[in-house]
């Protein structure tokens, strides 16, 4: 080739062409390389520990050993304080107030039979006053008997107006899906009105008769203030006054068994798990049902067996949402484990062998919003 001869240079053209097939694949891919390094660094660096978000549980227990009746919500169902969730078997207790009531009627004819010898001994002047006194004191032992009547007659309203209530309550569903008509729904709230107005009718009475009883023991202590030469009197009603005492004792020990039959819950939550059916024999203690706070109250995350780093209460910690990219909040910890104990399965590395470590309590942030058993990530914050 002689001196004379020159190279042609490329065109720009095609040397644009040829960055475009060669070299710009293999930056971009050496980029996109180190960005996921860089990704995977830093996931490492920010999520130092993966965390739960945990609620408070609460168990719903019987108080007494029985029958359970029926299980009134379902699984994941909301409820709120004072809901009823489940029933105890109420046979027992109306065998109670039948026993009661027979107890009463007794204590009634025993009272009149002594109203009859009261009267039958009026006589001189002494007698005289001290038969008032005595018919002063009748009056009033009637009148505490016909307010523990009307107790018990309460009581077994209550139970009643309780069962028509749920069955009226389960009833909606089942016309809300065709299965049953609207005159048999409206047979169910029509019986549930009708003992509600009747339950509502004895309240009534018991206080109108309850004001009766105050009056008739201000007439007996009136009476009785004006006579002080015969304040021994008491020896002829004593027994029956006793009597009626420990049935007053009976009644309220009815209405304590009455309100402990109805299981409530006790908080806003959601029904997470039913762990007895109905008809299923409970004792004192034994969780029936688990209601689940909706709100976080704490996060729990784990340090892993083998991590030698010291973290003590109110270590400063970044929290953030493993679902939500963005939801993050400054915490600190309140509480640390001091013993080795197994993770949540959720947590294992490989869900074939279990993982071991201790656990920090954080302190939950309102303003991240998250959702009972929301997986977090944990960063300590140097200070």
């Amino acid at each position: 080739m002689s001196e004379s001869q020159q190279t042609i240079p490329t065109p720009r053209e095609q040397r644009v062409a040829d960055f475009k097939v060669r070299t710009l694949p293999m930056i971009v891919w050496f980029v996109a390389a180190a960005l996921a390094i860089g990704l995977l660094i830093g996931r490492g660096q920010d999520f130092e520990y993966v965390g739960l978000a945990n609620s408070l549980q609460y168990e719903v227990s019987a108080s007494a050993t029985g029958t359970l009746e029926t299980v009134v919500v379902d699984l994941y169902d909301t409820v709120h304080p004072g809901d009823v969730v489940a029933k105890m078997d109420d046979a027992p207790l109306l065998a109670a107030i039948d026993t009661a009531n027979g107890a009463l009627a007794q204590l009634r004819a025993e009272l009149a039979a002594r109203r009859i010898e009261i009267l039958a001994d009026r006589g001189a002047d002494h007698a005289d006053r001290s038969a008032d006194l005595r018919r002063f004191q009748v009056d009033e032992e009637e009148r505490r008997l016909e307010i523990l009547s009307l107790r018990v007659q309460i009581e077994s309203d209550e139970i009643e107006v309780e069962r028509l209530r749920l069955e009226a309550q389960r009833a909606r569903p089942l016309l809300e899906t065709g299965l049953i008509g609207q005159q048999e729904f409206d047979n169910f709230t029509l019986l549930y009105d009708s003992a509600n107005t009747q339950l509502a009718e004895n309240r009534v009475l018991l206080a109108q008769t309850e004001e009766e009883f105050r009056v008739a023991q201000g007439r007996r202590t009136s009476f009785e203030s004006k006579m002080p030469s015969f304040a021994n009197l008491d020896t002829l009603l004593e027994p029956l006054r006793a009597a009626i005492g420990v049935e007053q004792a009976r009644i309220r020990e009815i209405e304590l068994t009455r309100e402990a039959m109805l299981l409530r819950s006790p908080i806003d939550g959601q029904v997470s798990q039913i762990l007895c059916r109905s008809g299923q024999a409970v004792v004192p203690g034994e969780p029936i049902l688990t209601i689940a706070d909706q709100s976080v109250s704490e996060i729990v995350a784990y340090v892993r067996e083998g991590d030698s780093r010291d973290i003590a209460v109110n270590t400063p910690v970044l929290v953030a949402s493993r679902t939500r990219p963005g939801a993050l909040s400054e915490s600190v910890v309140v509480r640390v484990g001091e013993s080795i104990a197994p993770l949540p399965q959720r947590l294992w590395r490989d869900q074939r062998i279990p993982d071991h470590g201790r656990a920090l309590v954080i302190a939950a942030s309102p303003n991240m919003d998250l959702m009972p058993g929301e997986l977090v990530g944990v960063k300590l914050l140097r200070r």
